[in-house]
């Protein structure tokens, strides 16, 4: 095998044993240093040139990344950027202060990363990371019913209540949570024909549409965003529009815009009429959480 291959299958970095135990010798790690395929991070660390510094870091210490810090890796949903670097041993070490331990067998799995992140974050931000890795088909909602069976597990089984494998971004996860806290009956990526689909539909009466910073990013997909919003207006169904400052920075005000607009249209809420397809008091297909 290349010592390249086997950099790849550990995540870019590796400690001098392991390439030893995958048969690479001292001379094609020398003739690797040489050519620039392959630089000694510190000793007994070599890596690729475009390696992950964290991951170096924590080959350094003889762990692995785990928790968030293996999350942001993976390129799941991290809602807030970690402060520490998050490493997994599989025996008690001495760290430093910006090093957050987390102790477990490795390799570290996406299931362990799941189950890193419900035990160590706040349950939002680790909602957003299960919730991508079921979307991403990493994990399976069964895998992590399954290993979360035990009497102190019960706060992570809540978090994975609360995950839809349907949700389409971060934005929509962030958005959902509130309204779910608040008791209002929440579906997500409702299908509305001749529209498409929006992201959250609230009470039976609202819409809403999670934009990020590159939603219509030029005229046609500006014209395009006018047309459903009209056509969800003349078929009865009020949308709002949130952003992710909304959402993140300022959670209450989001949903009391949300409680207000309901209250607004309950009393003159009327069946819609938009050119939906069957299945549900509204016509509409949609996933109920």
């Amino acid at each position: 095998m290349e010592i390249e291959n086997v950099l790849i299958l550990h995540g870019g970095v590796c400690r001098r044993r392991d390439l030893v135990a995958a048969g690479i010798s001292a001379r094609k790690l020398q003739r690797a240093l040489e050519e620039r395929r392959v630089a000694k991070a510190r000793r007994g660390i070599y890596a690729l040139p475009d390696a992950d510094r964290g991951r170096i870091a924590a080959a350094a210490m003889g762990g692995e990344l785990a928790c968030i810090s293996a999350a942001e890796r993976l390129n799941l949903w991290v809602l807030r950027k970690p402060t520490l670097l998050h490493v997994c041993f599989d025996q008690a070490r001495q760290v430093g202060p910006d090093v957050r331990v987390h102790r477990a067998a490795r390799p570290v799995t996406p299931l362990l990363i799941c189950l890193q992140v419900m035990r160590c974050l706040p349950e939002l931000d680790a909602l957003c990371i299960v919730e991508s890795a079921v979307v991403r088909r990493l994990v399976s909602l069964e895998q992590l019913r399954s290993s979360t069976g035990g009497k102190r597990d019960a706060p992570l089984r809540r978090i994975i209540s609360l995950v839809d494998p349907h949700s389409q971004s971060i934005l929509e996860t962030v958005a959902r949570y509130p309204l779910r806290e608040a008791g209002l009956a929440v579906q997500s990526q409702v299908y509305v024909k001749g529209v498409g689909r929006l992201d959250l539909f609230v009470d039976g009466i609202l819409g809403i549409e999670a934009d990020g910073r590159e939603y219509h990013s030029g005229p046609v997909e500006f014209e395009e965003d006018r047309r459903r919003w009209n056509l969800l207006t003349v078929g009865g169904v009020p949308v709002l529009r949130v952003t992710r400052g909304q959402v993140v920075d300022r959670p209450e005000a989001y949903l009391k815009m949300v409680q207000q607009t309901l209250a607004a249209h309950r009393g003159t809420h009327i069946r819609a009429s938009a050119p939906i397809e069957s299945g549900g008091s509204l016509g509409m297909s949609r996933h109920t959480q």
